[in-house]
């Protein structure tokens, strides 16, 4: 599947100026700790550096992130995965077909979502971070950005068409403050 637009056709008003698409799968993995090979250990060997809790690391290719003590999220656009060592190998599981990678954007895109999520978006260590695991509304959902105009949100998907739904109905209430 490539990108496509889902707020084509729905019930977003134009005066909002924002656009949620759902991105091509992007591949993601779930690397959790073991008793032998912990989560900074996997980091380092990946990045070169650790990766504390509630930060992310990388780009559009190859992201991780880390809201968990004992697990870390690495998403792909597909590309391969650098050399992973072999003690590590056994830390990773394809969670792929578990989420649903969508993009919300436009200029106020963080001041809309800052209004419904609980876990307000404009403290200044998630500005710092540019990622959050938090609840908008009863959705528990991760998001990260590298530029504030365009957000990435990362939703189970099971809840991914209900989420849509959900934030259609909070765009028509429109107001950002």
């Amino acid at each position: 599947m490539t990108d496509r637009q889902v707020t084509q056709g729905s019930s977003w008003p134009e005066s909002l100026a924002l656009s949620l698409t759902e991105s091509k799968p992007p591949e993601i993995l779930s690397v959790q700790s073991s008793n032998e090979h912990g989560i900074s250990e996997f980091c380092c060997s990946v990045l070169g550096e650790p990766l504390g809790l509630g930060q992310m690391s990388g780009g559009d290719t190859l992201r991780l992130i880390r809201h968990w003590p004992h697990k870390v999220y690495l998403i792909t656009d597909g590309t391969p995965l650098p050399k992973i060592e072999s003690r590590h190998a056994g830390l990773i599981t394809d969670i792929s077909d578990g989420y649903c990678k969508l993009c919300l954007a436009g200029e106020r895109s963080l001041a809309f979502l800052d209004q419904y999520c609980l876990l307000g978006l404009k403290q200044k260590i998630i500005l710092t971070t540019r990622t959050a695991k938090t609840m908008l509304g009863h959705y528990p959902v991760i998001i990260w950005w590298d530029d504030d105009v365009e957000l990435s949100l990362l939703i189970e998907r099971s809840l991914s068409q209900s989420f849509r739904d959900y934030l259609s109905v909070l765009a028509q209430r429109g107001c950002i403050e």
